[in-house]
């Protein structure tokens, strides 16, 4: 029972392949590789490379967000085509809750972060309890102040947007390595295979990405 991993919701991509015995192949792109003609051909790799074909395929795995808005489109559009056209089910999963899964101890307290610009980043936090992290809060937006503040209860910031953020805090602990980006297309099939044996899987008429903020318009300029 394999299941196809999809993150396009930041700047580099990261494909994986997993099944009950756990991650089969895992891959992440270098950072600004990110378009819709790369992912295909990323996927067709991990599925050579991986020994496996579309047809052998149990379902798909798709970061729904939070991120970049045209790259959770883009995940999502390329996940629900291969669903579509193999009539396989789909899974969603927080891309916030798919880093924290890249973690290993001894971190006990952390805060993923992405640069959500604007001056804002997207977060949550989470807390290793009976060695498993448990989410201690939603996947949201803020701004660097909220973050430090978390920070200083103890949060460990890590993930791709903590360069954005320790540009404005240089003082603040965490990096950007602090998770295994390698592992994160694996984990996200790992976390679908979890959601489609229990059945919870999305309706792909009405799927939606989780953009945790409203899209807007970007500004015109003369």
């Amino acid at each position: 029972m394999a299941i196809l991993g999809i993150d396009s919701s930041d700047e580099f991509l990261a494909v994986g392949l997993a099944d009950e015995n756990g991650i089969m192949i895992s891959r992440s792109s270098a950072a600004e590789k990110q378009n819709k003609n790369m992912l295909h051909r990323f996927i067709d790799d991990i599925l050579k490379d991986g020994a496996i074909d579309f047809a052998r395929l149990a379902g798909v795995a798709v970061a729904l967000g939070p991120g970049s808005f045209t790259g959770l489109r883009i995940g999502l559009a390329v996940a629900k085509g291969i669903c579509w056209s193999l009539k396989l089910p789909l899974a969603g999963v927080s891309s916030l809750e798919a880093i924290a899964a890249c973690v290993d101890p001894p971190l006990e307290k952390i805060m993923p972060v992405k640069d959500a610009k604007r001056q804002e980043f997207y977060y949550a936090a989470f807390e290793r309890k009976n060695g498993e992290w448990q989410r201690m809060i939603p996947d949201s937006v803020g701004s660097a102040d909220e973050l430090i503040d978390l920070a200083d209860k103890g949060y460990h910031p890590l993930g791709p947007g903590v360069d954005a953020l320790k540009h404005r805090h240089p003082d603040l602990p965490g990096d950007v390595d602090d998770f295994d980006r390698q592992k994160l297309g694996g984990v996200i099939a790992v976390m679908g295979l979890d959601m489609i044996k229990s059945g919870r899987t999305l309706n792909l008429a009405d799927v939606a990405p989780n953009y945790v903020r409203t899209p807007r318009p970007r500004e015109w300029r003369p």
